[in-house]
């Protein structure tokens, strides 16, 4: 992808748009597969939650999936491309937005696929921050079981609410490494939801700040 800018001397907003261009000419950005998104949360689910925990997240997702889906089908593949593309760019902002946090932060996408992470977030859950990118984790492998299903009421209630977008409440966190050692981490949480061009709400911000005990 370098030789998008071979000397680097291209303004910022200039060297993004030829990276991402770089990507699509390369057949490197297409839409992103939300069904096997949502069916890998499923398949967590099953293998590692309690019954009634998993039909009230799928009781949440029965309600604004096909939200999603009518939206998403009215739109061209063009469209779509364009709709990661922005996905992209924004994921790039947030690369020079956490740098530059101290606070544990992490962004995902609405099947909870997180894609970006800060040094302090890949601390907070002992995991390399090389974890945090590209759908490696997901949002519900390191939220305890309980306050997963309440993120996902919460976020059920203003998804399409286009008077919201940010809801502060709290969580308790886990380690998704096997060997961590520590206790559960509870936080003060705060989400916000980003919508696209066609206000489909595509990306999701979380700031994660510890709680002393």
């Amino acid at each position: 992808m370098t030789a998008a800018d071979p000397a680097g001397t291209d303004p910022p907003e200039e060297r993004m748009n030829k990276l991402l261009k770089a990507k699509y000419d390369a057949g490197l950005l297409k839409p992103f597969n939300y069904v096997k998104g949502y069916a890998r949360l499923n398949q967590y689910m099953e293998k590692n939650m309690q019954q009634i925990s998993r039909q009230k997240i799928l009781r949440q997702l029965d309600k604004f999936r096909p939200k999603f889906r009518e939206r998403m089908q009215s739109l061209t593949d063009i469209e779509l491309i364009l709709v990661e593309m922005w996905f992209e760019r924004s994921l790039m902002e947030y690369d020079r937005v956490f740098a530059s946090m101290a606070i544990p932060a992490c962004c995902w996408r609405r099947t909870g696929e997180i894609f970006r992470g800060n040094n302090e977030m890949a601390k907070l859950i002992d995991v390399p921050v090389e974890g945090l990118r590209d759908g490696k984790l997901a949002i519900h492998e390191i939220i305890v079981e309980d306050q997963l299903v309440s993120y996902w009421e919460k976020f059920g209630a203003i998804a399409f609410d286009n008077t919201q977008k940010a809801m502060l409440t709290s969580c308790t966190l886990k380690s998704p490494n096997p060997n961590s050692t520590g206790d559960g981490i509870t936080c003060c949480f705060s989400f916000t939801i980003r919508r696209d061009n066609h206000n489909i709400p595509s990306l999701i911000v979380g700031n994660f700040l510890p709680i002393d005990k």
